[in-house]
């Protein structure tokens, strides 16, 4: 495994490092296609198609290991191909893809041609703003009447 504090931002520029955990962390083989892909121009990484690899054969493999519902757009897509080079706007216009859901499927797909491999990013939950004003009422309360 590699340190954090050696991580290349030029090939992943979106790591992240934390005391606790590397957001992203690939093999050996992984960072080896990074540096290939990060020599390329941006018209050959446009319409670069990566082979399948591991347990990620077709697009419902892949939509399903990102989660976040992506499986739900997976028969959308004709064919390996069609994920990889498929742009933005198609998606949008006539695929009919959610703009989150879509530019998330870009993300992974841009990481996925890096060599890192797929796994579901959750989005933390937020604790809803009245149940805060709920419970600042109710120790109030409590106060008042001694109890707190």
């Amino acid at each position: 495994m590699f340190s954090l504090s050696r991580l290349p931002t030029r090939l992943f520029p979106t790591c992240i490092q934390s005391t606790t955990r590397s957001v992203v962390s690939t093999s050996i083989d992984g960072w080896k296609q990074a540096s290939k892909y990060m020599e390329l121009d941006a018209k050959t990484k446009a319409t670069l198609v990566p082979q399948p690899r591991g347990t990620i054969t077709t697009p419902s493999a892949f939509l399903t290991a990102i989660g976040r519902s992506c499986a739900d757009v997976s028969d959308k897509f004709k064919s390996w191909e069609h994920l990889f080079t498929a742009t933005s706007l198609e998606m949008g216009d006539s695929l009919a893809i959610p703009v989150r859901k879509r530019r998330y499927i870009l993300l992974w797909r841009e990481w996925f041609k890096r060599g890192i491999e797929p796994r579901t990013i959750e989005i933390p939950k937020r604790a809803k703003k009245h149940l805060r004003l709920k419970n600042r009422v109710q120790l109030v309360r409590l106060k008042k009447q001694g109890l707190a």
